[in-house]
């Protein structure tokens, strides 16, 4: 098994403009395998920011809200990995989307709490 990416290494940014596609209000939803596609690269991002955030978590030198809020983040992650996308509507299929959006956005604020906390 190869060791996750460190945090340096990830591409935060574009992890959060993929997010950003869905959760802009003025974002249109992309059509079926746009969406797909999009779905597919939003839960990779969440399946190396875990990995990275429990790096993160492991060295964080205080117990504090921080590292409770980036625990917590991670076990919400998890949930919502464990989901399987909905075989119905359009419609279903972009809000799962959108969950996965802000959970990326949500794990990438952690680590960046993290990060600032060394």
């Amino acid at each position: 098994m190869s060791p996750a990416p460190s945090p340096a290494r990830l591409d935060v940014e574009g992890m959060r403009t993929d997010a950003a596609q869905l959760l802009a209000p003025d974002a249109d939803a992309p059509a079926d395998d746009g969406l797909s596609e999009l779905t597919l690269r939003l839960r990779g991002h969440i399946m190396q920011l875990i990995p990275a955030l429990g790096d993160g978590i492991a060295v964080h030198p205080r117990n504090d809200d921080t590292l409770a809020d980036a625990i917590a983040g991670v076990a919400r992650a998890h949930r919502r990995l464990a989901v399987e996308a909905p075989n119905g509507s359009l419609t279903q299929a972009v809000a799962y989307a959108q969950g996965l959006a802000r959970t990326v956005v949500e794990l990438t604020e952690h680590l960046a709490a993290l990060e600032a906390g060394r």
